[in-house]
C-alpha cells in the first residue's frame, strides 16, 4: 500500500462524507472534540466547543500538511514528529507552522489538531495521544 500525500479528489470525497461526524483533536490535555459542520470543495468547517467555535479548513493546509510530513520523511512510527501545536507562533512547532501558512506567508489559525484527526480517520496518518508530547507520522 502506498502512503497517501496527495489531497486528490478521492480523498477529498472522502473527507466530505464526514460532515456532522465528531473527532477528537490529538493534543489538548481535555481531549477536546471537534464536529465536521459543513465540506465544500475547499474548506471544511469545523465546530468546536461548548460556544459552538467555528474554524474553516483549507484544502490547502491539508497539503501542507501532507507534504510537510512527506518531505521530512515522517513514515511510520519510528519517524514520529511532534506536534506542538499552539496559539503563539513562537511557541509552535514546525509541522502546527506548515498547516497553519497563509498563501501570503503569514501564520494563520492553528488548524493542526482538526486535520490530523481527518487524516488519521482515513488512516494517512497516525496520532500518538498517549505519550507526551503527541506526535504523527504517515502510514506506510
Amino acid at each position: 500500500m502506498q502512503h497517501i500525500t496527495q489531497v486528490d479528489n478521492t480523498l477529498w470525497a472522502l473527507i466530505s462524507r464526514l460532515q456532522g461526524t465528531e473527532l477528537q483533536t490529538p493534543c489538548n490535555a481535555s481531549n477536546t472534540r471537534f464536529r465536521i459542520a459543513a465540506v465544500n470543495d475547499n474548506h471544511v468547517r469545523v465546530v468546536t466547543g461548548a460556544n459552538n467555535s467555528s474554524i474553516t479548513l483549507t484544502r490547502a493546509a491539508f497539503q501542507q500538511t501532507l507534504d510537510y510530513l512527506a518531505s521530512n520523511r515522517h513514515f511510520g512510527e519510528a519517524h514520529a514528529v511532534e506536534i506542538r501545536s499552539n496559539k503563539a507562533p513562537d511557541n509552535a512547532g514546525p509541522l502546527c507552522h506548515a498547516a497553519r501558512r497563509q498563501p501570503n506567508g503569514r501564520p494563520g489559525t492553528v488548524v493542526i489538531t482538526y486535520i490530523l484527526p481527518i487524516l488519521e480517520h482515513y488512516q494517512a496518518v497516525a496520532i500518538q495521544r498517549e505519550a507526551r508530547p503527541t506526535s504523527t507520522w504517515l502510514v506506510p
